[in-house]
């Protein structure tokens, strides 16, 4: 599963639309669907934070550190 596949399926199990999310983050909708879509695949690491904090997940849970 790639980052984006895991941030959408997370967002999805919360029931938080992109719109929501792109808010909470302070990106627009376009750049969440760009993150889930793997079009931007270099997510900068404060985006990276603020999407674990919104989705109540850990940054390395969700980008799959190891």
């Amino acid at each position: 599963m790639t980052k984006g596949e895991r941030i959408k399926a997370r967002r999805e199990e919360l029931g938080i639309t992109q719109v929501a999310l792109a808010d909470m983050i302070g990106e627009s909708k376009q750049t969440v669907y760009k993150y889930e879509s793997g079009l931007v695949s270099n997510i900068p690491s404060d985006k990276i934070e603020a999407i674990a904090r919104a989705l109540d997940i850990s940054p390395a849970l969700l980008m799959d550190w190891s």
